[in-house]
């Protein structure tokens, strides 16, 4: 069975327990996740009637690469072609991604009177928490190709370059050798270092200063996510002291990592070893992310978190001191999820 048909079969399954008989998916990721396609369109899964519905401008590249669904071509609105397919399969209960439908989408839905929608939030979503061997093979992939832009980042580091220079070496660097950057780069230097998502400006790097970059690849769809705080230079005692700290909390947190062990424990480790040392309210975001075709995903490893990691999950664990004005420090590292406990990417 390809990875297609078993992302489809358990997608089946999942309807069958919600007893419905169709699902409807336009979010381009959980789009490319059931189809194996970045073709522009919507899906219309009913088991074993396949529809995949797109404009004319898309239509040729969708009949070359789906050959196994019905190409639905949209010559009007998106509502009034899916009433069209629908009027085949009248009384028909059928699931939508709730979490990505505006106001107005869910109104022209509702209109279509053959069939019954059920919303059924971030479905597709918890089925791609778990990735394949293909999948994992990718973002290993993606990860090799990051760890090279950061040996790349460090040659180029020199007093005078800005940080806007050092994103667009790092955007060329990973377009060049991956399919593209699967986010755009944080590049940060000195007291700026203490924003977690800061934008690269034309401050200039000058001698013993932190360097902080959050640099990802993509390939084949696939993210990878990494952060180093690098050391340009002699910098104060107390940057070194609080690496070694964040370096110590990653190692104990991995150590914990297991099948069944809640996301929110995880997080509640990091916290507490933040507060035994005085830098809980320097942590400013959660603790990790799954990671996938999107560089952010489930299961978040954050506080509120009901998630249970699994085996096949790829998360990050990314703990992070900021301290405004001054700078900051972020380490994050990428953790496949296995069944003998966590295993760092490298």
């Amino acid at each position: 069975m390809s990875s297609i048909d078993s992302r489809l079969s358990r997608l089946q399954q999942k309807l069958k327990e919600k007893r419905l008989s169709a699902f409807l998916n336009w979010e381009p990721h959980n789009v490319e996740y059931l189809s194996g396609t970045r073709v522009e369109g919507k899906l219309l899964f009913m088991g074993k009637e396949k529809f995949f519905i797109t404009t004319p401008l898309f239509a040729e590249e969708a009949k070359l690469t789906l050959k196994d669904w019905q190409i639905v071509i949209q010559r009007d609105s998106f509502p009034a072609t899916l009433s069209r397919v629908c009027k085949k399969f009248p009384g028909r209960k059928i699931g939508f991604e709730a979490s990505h439908l505006s106001y107005e989408e869910y109104g022209q839905l509702s209109k279509i009177k053959e069939v019954d929608f059920v919303p059924c939030p971030q479905l597709v979503e918890a089925l791609r928490e778990v990735k394949d061997e293909k999948e994992l093979s990718l973002i290993k992939e993606a990860h090799t190709l990051t760890e090279a832009a950061f040996d790349h980042a460090e040659e180029l580091l020199e007093s005078g370059i800005t940080e806007k220079e050092l994103f667009a070496e790092m955007v060329y660097f990973l377009r060049k050798s991956a399919d593209s950057e699967a986010f755009p780069p944080i590049v940060l230097f000195g007291e700026r270092t203490s924003l977690p998502h800061g934008r690269p400006t034309e401050r200039r790097l000058r001698g013993n200063e932190l360097v902080l970059l959050d640099l990802g690849a993509k390939v084949g769809g696939y993210c990878s996510d990494i952060t180093k705080t690098i050391f340009f230079g002699e910098v104060d005692q107390k940057w070194y002291q609080i690496r070694d700290l964040i370096s110590r909390i990653q190692k104990e947190a991995v150590g914990k990592i297991n099948p069944g062990v809640p996301c929110s424990q995880i997080d509640k480790l990091v916290r507490k070893r933040l507060k035994e040392t005085g830098y809980l309210n320097a942590f400013l975001h959660n603790t990790g992310h799954g990671v996938g075709l999107e560089v952010h995903e489930q299961p978040v490893i954050g506080p509120k978190s009901k998630k249970i990691l699994k085996r096949s999950m790829v998360i990050t664990l990314e703990p992070g001191v900021y301290l405004p004005g001054e700078g900051g420090i972020r380490e994050e590292l990428m953790v496949m999820v296995t069944n003998e406990g966590g295993k760092i990417l490298r």
